[in-house]
């Protein structure tokens, strides 16, 4: 493995009812004190095990201040915050996430929900945590946001409370999760936003995957969010297509994250255990403690899912299974209702991680549906994707949260 692509693997984050909106919370009562915050390298830190997902989504169940080391921009607190959600299969569940305030300014109130790139499975892995360690690597996003003077939301996605498994790149989970916490962020501590703020949506790789279901999902599942559009990158929209391209190659990781992630979003349909070897369980295992970098990162490199099944399956035999096939084609974003919104999308030129054809069908979709979008070539790999992807994600929705024109390219 070559040494630039080794960095990619070690370092990518890649493979993102009638709802109750924030003001119809009731009184938030449980508001844990400011204390000392646990390292992320804690694997049980109470304030994550996971209350009953009370009120409508976007309702804040319990915050937390968070002292987050980040210099260099506007004075900001922040907050971390557990919310009410909806996953993937339509049921309550809790999230956590971080809220992010600007001090001053006169922007505060349009709210910027990054959906964070790939983390890794592990407790530890969550951004919120990450966030209080400084080990975060959406710091550069967040900061790109508080230099706007917005207010901004990451989430941390579902299955990072105790307990907990991560969905990972479940289009539906995600989407929710994205657009509850921007309902919750007016109802934070010293909130500048409000339940009629301006919302925009931002992601890179999982994250554009996370970022652009919200932005599908908006009009159906959160309406009362006053959404203005998007900037994605790196977008992981068909997880079959990925699949295929991963399995077996140096970034196998990724693909074998994506498994375990529908596996625990839809265990009745994957029922992933039970097709596993004792290698397999033992991966399994594994990887649900690490963060990417981790030593799975690199171990299972060149692997395929064939390696680790009971009876030799192999991916495209898993694939055909009709409960399987069923999961995969509810994750396809290019099958799911078009943005209503503006949407710019970015994609690595020599992006190893995610397919590059897999994210121009997306673009060619979204041009067909009518959609204000372009999308912009990278000379970049996937890592590289994301610093590259920052300023044209800057300018892209600085220019619509002050009503300027932008400039698709269909």
């Amino acid at each position: 493995m070559s040494r630039r692509l080794a960095l990619a693997v070690l370092t990518a984050g890649a493979l993102a009812l009638t709802t109750s909106p924030a003001q119809a919370a009731p009184a938030v009562a449980d508001l844990t004190p400011a204390t000392v915050v646990p390292a992320p390298t804690a694997q049980v830190d109470p304030f994550y095990d996971p209350p009953a997902p009370t009120g409508g989504p976007g309702t804040v169940l319990r915050t937390r201040p968070a002292a987050v080391p980040l210099a260099g921009v506007l004075p900001f607190t922040a907050t971390t915050v557990l919310y009410t959600s909806t996953s993937a299969t339509g049921e309550p569940e809790v999230v956590s996430g971080t809220v992010f305030t600007p001090v001053l300014g006169s922007n505060a109130g349009t709210v910027l929900a990054i959906a964070p790139g790939t983390q890794g499975l592990g407790p530890q892995c969550a951004p919120s945590r990450q966030f209080v360690a400084g080990t975060e690597y959406e710091l550069a996003s967040v900061a790109a946001g508080l230099a706007q003077g917005w207010t901004v939301a990451v989430t941390d996605y579902d299955g990072y409370l105790n307990g907990g498994s991560p969905t990972y790149t479940t289009g539906p989970a995600m989407a929710h999760a994205v657009l509850d916490l921007a309902r919750a962020a007016s109802a934070v501590p010293g909130a500048r936003s409000t339940d009629d703020s301006p919302v925009l949506l931002q992601g890179y790789s999982q994250g554009g995957g996370g970022a652009a279901w919200a932005a599908s999902s908006a009009p159906e599942y959160a309406p009362d969010l006053h959404l203005r559009g998007a900037a994605v990158g790196g977008v992981p929209a068909d997880l079959g297509a990925l699949a295929r391209s991963l399995d077996g190659g140096p970034a196998a990781y990724f693909g074998l994250l994506g498994v375990i992630g529908l596996d625990a979003a839809y265990p009745d349909a994957v029922r992933l255990d039970g097709r596993l070897s004792d290698r397999g369980r033992a991966l399994v295992a594994q990887l649900r403690t690490e963060c990417v970098g981790g030593a799975g990162t690199l171990t299972t490199a060149f692997s395929s899912v064939q390696d680790y099944t009971a009876d030799g399956s192999t991916l495209e035999q898993l694939l055909a299974d009709p409960d399987i096939a069923a999961v995969i084609a509810e994750n396809d974003l290019g099958a799911r209702p078009a943005p209503t919104v503006p949407i710019h999308q970015s994609h690595a030129g020599a992006d190893e991680v995610v397919a590059l054809g897999q994210a121009q069908q997306l673009h060619q979709t979204w041009c067909a549906a009518g959609v204000t979008t372009r999308l912009d070539l990278l000379p970049a790999e996937h890592v590289t994707g994301l610093p590259q992807s920052l300023p044209l994600f800057g300018a892209w929705l600085g220019a619509l949260s002050r009503g300027l024109p932008v400039v698709p390219s269909c």
